[in-house]
């Protein structure tokens, strides 16, 4: 197994050599004799490190067998805040595994960039007091803190992660990463009730729009391509142009 000491993580490498940031990041020896002794993984009765990934023994077991151990939300600020997360790197954690952040360049920043700046506008056009975050933390507990890429929220001030109970709206900005924010953060976003959700395809130069949330994912859904008007399904008076994207 390899371990980098000092730190939590080390991101798995593609063929490469470079990161692939959609996999899991695998946690060190150091970050699971933190997480032991703080009283993070009290619920298992075993509990052991395998190839960077935690596995234990749930206390309410009936057998010995071993399951994949989610992360919480607090050991995941536990781990940032002993600088165990690396200080160069942006991190995630979705349903209790960390990801490490894509590098933005311009094709992703441009795209976001000027769908923030259309809602704003958009919104106070309609009279709405809706805030757009940009790059934020979304606290969904207990084992999800996303930074999506947009976020329209109620609650922008205040202490800590923006409350998921506050958000309205949620859209990543998919360079590379289509597949994940397609499937896993809409499953995410989806259980804890965002109430509607976003993903803008650069590459595709289309945007699919979901909302409805039941039963653990969205119900509706519809693509629309570069050009046309998106219209927010959830949000009365909120539409903006997708054209030169």
């Amino acid at each position: 197994m390899n371990i980098a000491i000092g730190y939590a993580i080390e991101p798995y490498m593609n063929v490469q050599g470079t990161i692939a940031y959609r996999e899991p990041v695998r946690l060190t020896v150091d970050a699971f004799l933190l997480l032991s002794t703080r009283g993070c993984l009290s619920a298992f009765s075993k509990s052991e490190l395998l190839d960077g990934e935690i596995f234990g023994v749930p206390v309410d077991s009936k057998s010995d067998g071993s399951v994949p151990v989610k992360l919480r939300i607090q050991a995941y600020r536990l781990l940032a805040e002993a600088d165990l997360l690396g200080s160069e790197d942006r991190s995630e954690l979705v349903d209790g595994d960390i990801f490490l952040m894509s590098p933005q360049h311009r094709p992703h920043g441009f795209v976001k960039d000027e769908i923030a700046y259309r809602l704003r506008r958009a919104l106070e056009n309609a009279g709405n007091s809706l805030h757009v975050a940009t790059e934020q933390s979304v606290e969904i507990p207990p084992h999800s803190e996303p930074q999506p890429d947009l976020i329209l929220t109620s609650e922008p001030r205040g202490a800590g992660a923006i409350p998921v109970a506050s958000v309205a709206l949620l859209a990543e900005i998919s360079a590379n990463t289509l597949d994940f924010d397609l499937v896993d953060k809409a499953l995410v976003y989806a259980r804890a009730g965002v109430p509607e959700y976003w993903v803008v395809d650069v590459a595709g130069r289309c945007v699919h729009q979901m909302w409805d949330p039941k039963y653990g994912s969205y119900l509706q859904k519809r693509v629309l391509g570069f050009g046309e008007v998106l219209v927010a399904i959830t949000i009365a008076g909120l539409d903006i142009s997708t054209a030169d994207l």
